[in-house]
């Protein structure tokens, strides 16, 4: 079986990530399945048309995003329509579906808007929960010449059944297929992929798959590989098949995947949870979560059941720290406030930064950093203050305090601590890191966890 995604958008072309991309083809390899083609293509009629007769020909499942707004450039529907030979309709209830929408926006939907209600005649349609283009999924069937390796779309039937196997009549096969035509912003099509594709996927998995994700933080990606050889060599020794292993690295940390899979479930759960075991022993307190744990939801949930409430002072991440902290549901309950004090004088007005500290050691230093995180503690009343200063360059740094240098504080009613690094990378990147460093910090120290002196990467 092959499966074959198409992203349309002609900023595709212009350097913007597909982000689409690298989503779909993660959560098939989590499914045991990969992708056999991606085609990037341009909101354009022709080219488009031609990307998808292409699949049709070689591909069993084929997966479109973008392409379903209601402007002149969205041609995803009609175009495959017409490659289908296919009809559409007006769709009633997705046409209310909109304009309930808006309506609770406070607005009319335009008549544009009513182009997303077109759906072709037989297709599934996907609810869309974060937007008001719907999703599709179409069962059609695929003319060929017997023994030949390729043929015409044919108007087919579409009216169910998975997209294996076909019928032969006269000098022709018919081969089942099925297209789904999703959205291409992510918040909405992720979770359509999710409540609708996954499913139906499953249907094509052989066997058990089980499926584990371990978050680190605090080790370079080299150092993670080394550490855990010894258990990736052992359990793939002689048993290729049945385990998987990956090392990916981001400004997130580092994350380890494995996958066991097989046909006895209580074999699989005792292989995964004895890789699981074993790499927890190596790893220790280097790692901070597992599956979608981000560090900030970890430190949210750490807080949260110590009943202990957190507030910050940010130069260096310019707020960036305290965004990452309030993306967690429910942060209000542990997060009090937030100073931005990202001049001398905010530092000195607001968190009461000595002026004779900053002129004997500049903003960015040992003594400022303690006391922002001290200021901090003592005007929000807060049990824990996390400071940030540094610099983010491309400039202002020198051989004494080069770009990427940054203190950051950690203070609470019995102790501050200040921590010393250098971070590479781009300004934004070294923002990143930044914010990063402080919440797992904040992390060991809520955990009780080693704590180094500071960290280059």
């Amino acid at each position: 079986m092959k499966i074959e995604l198409i992203c349309s958008g002609t900023e595709l072309l212009c350097g913007k990530l597909n982000t689409n991309a690298a989503f779909i083809g993660q959560r098939l390899a989590e499914l045991g399945l990969k992708l056999d083609a991606i085609t990037d293509v341009s909101d354009t009629k022709e080219e488009f048309a031609a990307e998808l007769k292409r699949a049709f020909e070689r591909s069993n499942i084929i997966i479109t995003t973008g392409g379903l707004g209601p402007t002149f450039d969205d041609i995803t529907v009609e175009t495959a329509s017409q490659c289908l030979g296919i009809e559409t309709y007006v769709d009633e209830k997705v046409a209310r579906s909109i304009n309930e929408m808006f309506a609770k926006r406070g607005l009319t939907a335009a008549k544009v808007n009513e182009r997303q209600a077109n759906i072709i005649k037989g297709a599934k349609v996907l609810e869309n929960r974060f937007g008001t283009a719907p999703g599709q999924m179409v069962h059609f069937s695929y003319k060929t010449a017997d023994n030949a390796s390729g043929g015409n779309s044919s108007g087919g039937n579409s009216s169910g059944g998975n997209s294996s196997g076909g019928n032969s009549s006269g000098g022709n096969s018919y081969l089942r297929k099925t297209l789904f035509l999703l959205p291409g912003p992510p918040r909405e099509m992720q979770p359509i992929f999710e409540e609708d594709i996954v499913p139906f996927l499953k249907s094509y998995t052989l066997g058990i798959r089980k499926n584990e994700t371990i978050n680190i933080y605090g080790l370079p990606e080299s150092e993670v590989e080394e550490m855990i050889k010894p258990v990736v060599s052992a359990a793939m020794f002689g048993n290729e098949k049945s385990v998987q292993f990956a090392i990916l690295a981001s400004l997130s940390g580092i994350t380890v995947k494995f996958s066991v899979f097989g046909s006895n479930e209580m074999l699989i759960n005792e292989t995964a949870n004895k890789i699981k075991f074993e790499l927890e022993n190596i790893l220790k307190d280097n790692i901070y979560g597992y599956g979608n744990d981000t560090l900030s939801s970890v430190v949210g949930k750490l807080l949260s059941a110590k009943k202990k409430t957190l507030s910050c002072a940010e130069s260096l991440s310019g707020g960036l720290l305290s965004s990452k902290i309030t993306d967690t549901a429910g942060s209000s309950a542990y997060f009090k406030n937030s100073f931005i004090a990202y001049s001398n004088e905010s530092k000195i007005k607001f968190l009461g930064v000595k002026e004779e500290t900053l002129k004997n050691f500049g903003a960015v230093s040992e003594e400022t950093a303690k006391e922002m995180a001290l200021g901090c503690l003592k005007e929000s009343a807060s049990d824990y203050a996390v400071s940030l200063t540094g610099i983010a360059g491309p400039g202002g740094g020198s051989k004494e305090n080069p770009v990427g240098l940054a203190y950051i504080g950690i203070a609470s009613k019995k102790s501050c601590e200040v921590y010393k690094n250098i971070f590479s990378g781009r300004r934004e990147e070294i923002k990143e890191k930044a914010a990063n460093t402080a919440l797992d910090l904040l992390r060991r120290r809520l955990t009780a966890s080693k704590v180094s002196g500071g960290r280059r990467n």
